[in-house]
């Protein structure tokens, strides 16, 4: 996934109300930015952070300027807008980068499914013609090397759960496609010291069919490339 237009270095001042952050710019100037992600952000949001930056360029816009990359004082590059998450997994997906998801077809983004009609993230079909249901999860939140999911109390995530099981007992596949997108994460763990519930949830998911992987990026300032399958810890 490109960056198409050079993002624009800042620092970070401070991130509030889930959505907005204050940056200031290279030329001194501080302006509030579009934050896309709902999670806690818990080590991708410190005061004095260098932040990166994707301009609008659109004077209408309320925000011109949309938050994209952070780096950790370690110099760790973490992409922080969650939206991207689905589409780096689904040129992961097309290019066979995770080996069991490998040759899928009919793939197509934001399908309806389930009694409820939720969206799954991506749907295909595997080469013996199973209807294959992709659940993308993006994982920011690091200790160390390791990384975990979710950053704060998901109670959809859990739903999401047990919606891959229901179609699993279909005679489906289901999948959990956790998209890393730290530079320092190695391995993907569900995170039971934040939300227990979601981690046993994992636990009952795995046990009934639904499969789990990890996707590892390269993070840079131009691109965000999909390169291997990451280790998953349930």
């Amino acid at each position: 996934m490109l960056f198409h237009n050079p993002l624009r270095q800042a620092v970070l001042i401070k991130r509030y109300k889930r959505f907005l952050a204050d940056v200031e710019l290279e030329n001194g100037e501080v302006v509030t930015v579009h934050c896309p992600n709902t999670g806690a952000m818990t080590g991708c949001a410190e005061a004095g952070m260098r932040v990166w930056l994707s301009d609008s360029a659109n004077s209408k816009r309320k925000y011109r300027f949309t938050w994209e990359i952070a780096e950790t004082f370690k110099g760790q590059l973490i992409c922080v807008n969650t939206h991207r998450a689905n589409r780096v997994a689904g040129e992961a997906l097309d290019s066979n980068v995770i080996e069991q998801l490998t040759e899928l077809q009919q793939l197509s983004a934001e399908r309806k499914y389930g009694y409820d009609n939720r969206r799954i993230d991506w749907f295909a079909r595997d080469s013996q013609h199973r209807e294959v249901y992709i659940e993308v999860k993006s994982v920011t939140l690091a200790d160390a090397n390791q990384g975990y999911f979710p950053d704060t109390v998901s109670k959809r995530a859990s739903d999401h759960l047990r919606s891959l099981q229901d179609m699993v007992a279909d005679g489906h596949r289901a999948v959990v496609l956790y998209t890393v997108l730290h530079s320092g994460i190695e391995n993907v763990s569900a995170a039971r010291h934040i939300d227990p519930k979601y981690a046993e949830e994992c636990q009952k998911a795995s046990k009934a069919g639904v499969e789990f992987y990890a996707l590892g990026c390269e993070l840079t300032l131009q691109a965000i490339t999909p390169r291997q399958e990451l280790p998953v810890i349930i």
